[in-house]
């Protein structure tokens, strides 16, 4: 849900990047409430107080193993990305660590454009 109470409710990863982020830019909103749902099991991510979020569909492969996929959540604070990745479709989370933002994709990312106001507000100050 983002602050303007628009609901999205996705399977296809594809409406992140064509519906949610275009949605938050175009009405300069930002991400309220965040969920991974399947079935029943539901995993509420923590949106507040950060500067973006991330999230980007991951797999990852093991030789002679099958493929482990993954939705990848980050909470961007500056430069730093905390990134959680959750098995899918079980939601598992399976790890968690930080990165900077030169490894995250751009496009999977939805600013907090009243969090980068208020800071560039407290630089100049």
């Amino acid at each position: 849900m983002t602050e303007d109470k628009k609901h999205f409710f996705f399977h296809d990863y594809n409406d992140w990047l064509e519906k949610v982020k275009p949605h938050c830019e175009k009405n300069s909103v930002f991400i309220k409430d965040l969920h991974l749902q399947f079935r029943s099991h539901k995993c509420i991510m923590d949106v507040s107080d950060v500067d973006g979020i991330y999230l980007v569909r991951s797999v990852m492969g093991t030789i002679g193993q099958e493929n482990t996929h993954y939705m990848t959540v980050g909470s961007i604070k500056g430069n730093e990305c905390k990134k959680q990745m959750w098995v899918v479709p079980e939601l598992i989370k399976e790890k968690e660590y930080t990165d900077t933002l030169d490894s995250c994709f751009d496009e999977a990312i939805i600013y907090n454009e009243k969090a980068k106001e208020n800071r560039k507000e407290q630089i100049q100050t």
